[in-house]
């Protein structure tokens, strides 16, 4: 195993609208959000994270409250603006984020909180296993660190399914794509780490992701027949690009089909069909779309994040089906991704 240090620079300009991109957004009708907005839309949302972290450090209110992936997902939240355990203006909510998911470790492998309205742990396993790779080489006890990822790293890969994915419980039964995208996503995120991962699990996880393309280039949830959603196609087509399979076929027909089926907010940060998923599929998409290229991202942020900047509550918050907090963190994770600060989102990674 290695330490990944996080360099730690003045943030650059987070945002790639140009002056002449925004005037022709406006031009055309489109509504966009000034550098200045959206820097003053992000200090509100982390100052709202900060000031409604757990006293244990976790992150997340009623039904949610104690889970290990609302933590985790505020965690990179933070890190997403430069911040780490020992760095930045708000270590300390980071450190005592990194000491919840630390105690929230199992003899197991397994990390988890309350994580029952989450149908169960393995969301949040794979999310904390994220934020601490993210930050490994970067606390003062790196020892309990490792020790905690080299055993989620065995519990991932003895808990694959015959098919190659995961679900919510960590047992070798069934499987979906949310979840084995989370997995994928770890498994990079360990690798980045300089964890040993196995490259079977790898190409297994990515072979059942593929599996659940529709043919209409979307996909589906399981392997049982069902429809294309843009949320889960989103989290497909990232987790395949972390994989290393940005460049194949798979990925372009679903970009081919997510262009024309964004996911897209309303004033309530729903899916227009009323699907609570939107800020999920959101985060993803900004997370795939990153990965394209400055063209596609051009394209794609300026009106999200003027949409986001005008949903934001006024204590900071966006508000999200299962809780502020989430919701909070990945509005954020939207508004940060081309600060390329977090490890795990960063362009031009080393292919598996």
């Amino acid at each position: 195993m290695g330490n990944l240090s996080m360099q730690l620079l003045p943030i650059p300009s987070r945002f790639v609208c140009t002056m002449a991109l925004s005037l022709a957004l406006l031009l055309a009708g489109v509504a966009v959000a000034t550098d200045a907005e959206i820097e003053a839309s992000i200090d509100r949302g982390l100052d709202y994270l900060e000031a409604t972290q757990q006293p244990d450090g976790s992150w997340g209110s009623a039904a949610f409250r104690g889970s290990a992936a609302v933590t985790a997902t505020c965690t990179m939240a933070m890190i997403g603006s430069g911040n780490t355990p020992t760095e930045g203006p708000r270590a300390r909510a980071v450190a005592r984020a990194v000491g919840f998911l630390l105690a929230s470790a199992g003899g197991s492998g397994l990390i988890a909180g309350r994580e029952q309205a989450a149908h169960g742990p393995m969301y949040g396993h794979a999310f904390a296993t994220i934020a601490l790779a993210e930050l490994y080489g970067e606390t003062d006890d790196d020892a309990a660190v490792a020790e905690a990822l080299d055993g989620a790293r065995r519990l991932i890969e003895r808990t694959q399914n015959d098919e190659g994915g995961w679900r919510y419980q960590p047992i070798r039964r069934d499987a979906d794509i949310s979840v084995t995208a989370a997995m994928l996503n770890a498994l990079r995120a360990l690798r980045n780490a300089g964890f040993d991962v196995s490259a079977e699990a790898v190409e297994r996880g990515v072979a059942y992701l593929v599996r659940l393309q529709n043919a209409d280039g979307g996909f589906r949830y399981q392997s049982s027949a069902g429809p294309s959603a843009s949320p889960r196609t989103a989290a497909a087509l990232f987790a395949l690009v972390a994989a290393g399979g940005g460049n194949k076929e798979p990925v372009r027909r679903g970009f081919d089909w997510l262009d024309a089926h964004p996911v897209k907010l309303g004033t309530t940060i729903r899916l227009e069909s009323g699907d609570g998923y939107a800020l999920y599929g959101l985060a993803a998409t900004a997370a795939a779309v990153w990965q394209r290229g400055d063209t596609e991202w051009k394209a794609w942020y300026p009106a999200t994040a003027a949409t986001l900047v005008a949903a934001q509550r006024d204590d900071g918050a966006w508000q999200d089906p299962s809780c502020p907090e989430y919701g909070t963190s990945a509005a954020l994770t939207v508004l940060q991704m081309s600060s390329d600060l977090t490890p795990l989102y960063q362009r031009d990674r080393p292919s598996p």
